[in-house]
């Protein structure tokens, strides 16, 4: 598992929460990315982010919380069910996983079991995100790359 160090900036944030199974955050990102488009909110910056706060292992698939973010530039007013908050940035060790997203807990799983206990850092016990480099839209599922954020001390 290739894995990089990075300091990542501070940014502002636009998202949408989900409770259920995480396969179903796509009505999230549908809200978020239907509001943000008319709003002329994306601009070759604009980064995009899934969070996802519980261990499908451990949480029962109805309680799952997540949520779709976008990075955004400038102030603006949010209609009722889109939210505003400051990512602080930080230390993150980041890893790249090529491919479908129904893989990704094979990946995290990896990152968690394998690559941080050999790495001598230490998870900052804060939320791990997901940035998505291409649209699933227009990219077929083995051509999607996301990058796995996981936040250290």
């Amino acid at each position: 598992m290739d894995v990089k160090i990075w300091a990542i900036d501070a940014a502002k944030m636009a998202y949408v929460e989900h409770v259920g199974p995480y396969e179903g955050v796509g009505e999230a990102w549908e809200k978020l990315c239907s509001w943000a488009g008319p709003a002329q909110l994306f601009t070759p910056g604009t980064r995009f982010y899934g969070v996802y706060y519980d261990d499908p292992r451990e949480v029962p698939a109805e309680k799952l919380r997540s949520e779709a973010c976008i990075t955004i530039e400038k102030e603006v007013a949010v209609p009722d069910g889109i939210m505003l908050k400051d990512f602080e940035g930080g230390k993150y060790a980041v890893t790249t996983h090529l491919g479908p997203y129904e893989n990704l807990s094979e990946s995290w799983l990896k990152f968690y079991t394998e690559w941080l206990p050999q790495s001598g850092e230490t998870h900052a016990e804060s939320s791990c995100y997901e940035q998505y480099l291409n649209d699933p839209k227009n990219t077929k599922p083995e051509h999607l790359v996301t990058l796995l954020l996981m936040p250290l001390k």
